[in-house]
């Protein structure tokens, strides 16, 4: 949780800067812990990009989030 708490006040400054509009974050498809801190501040899950990250000698996919200054 508090990954959450940290990630909300960096949210709460971002969106406080000018002409800041959208955040994105990125996490692996099977980080499941990542992927639940992004949605519990309001990230919006936009997609996944399958096998996007060559890493340890295999490929991994990579979900995308993303947080609009409207949000």
């Amino acid at each position: 949780m508090s990954e959450a708490l940290n990630l909300n006040a960096f949210l709460f400054f971002a969106f406080h800067q000018p002409n800041l509009n959208r955040i994105e974050a990125y996490c692996l498809n099977e980080n499941d812990g990542s992927a639940r801190v992004l949605e519990k501040v309001g990230m919006q899950l936009e997609g996944i990009a399958r096998q996007r990250l060559f890493c340890k000698g295999s490929y991994h996919s990579v979900k995308t989030y993303a947080l609009l200054k409207e949000d």
